[in-house]
């Protein structure tokens, strides 16, 4: 089963409807955010369903009945080591990253796929505040690799294989 990447949702009915709409087709096991979930109310089984990592901008929201995020997260999926963080404060040289882990940051808006020294990078960009031409696009983890897809299409734009 796939896990949906998101960040940088920044409240958005829209952001949120388009991830929604990407749940349904793709039906991941899970979904992470690499934080400015920025959650808005009527969403929050939306938003506590994703493990999600504090952007700069999510101090200036009510969580309420959310678990504040951390800035950031490990975890494991599709048989690899996963670390997050919104990389607007901490770095890959902050954490002890290792060839076949996956590095997930948002804060850009700006979609991005790379492998450097066997680490694989991924930015899904943005769901409601695109910076690129690319516009609303999440990425998508499967045990082949990862992905960046069109949120309005479901094109997959860019991609990584293991």
């Amino acid at each position: 089963m796939p896990v949906l990447i998101t960040s940088d949702i920044h409240g958005s009915r829209d952001g949120i409807l388009l991830l929604q709409k990407a749940v349904s087709v793709f039906r991941p096991e899970k979904i992470i955010s690499a934080g400015d979930q920025c959650p808005v109310p009527g969403y929050e089984a939306f938003f506590s369903s994703m493990e999600m990592t504090r952007g700069n901008c999510d101090r200036f929201y009510e969580y309420d009945n959310l678990r504040f995020p951390p800035l950031s997260l490990s975890t494991e999926a599709c048989g690899h080591r996963i670390t997050v963080t919104h990389g607007d404060r901490m770095y890959e040289d902050d954490f002890n990253l290792a060839p076949g882990d996956i590095f997930i940051t948002g804060h850009t808006h700006v979609p991005h796929l790379e492998v450097r020294n066997g680490i694989y990078f991924c930015n899904p960009g943005s769901s409601s505040r695109p910076r690129s031409s690319s516009g609303p696009t999440a990425a998508l983890l499967s045990e082949e690799g990862i992905s960046i897809f069109s949120l309005l299409s479901s094109e997959i734009l860019d991609s990584l294989s293991f």
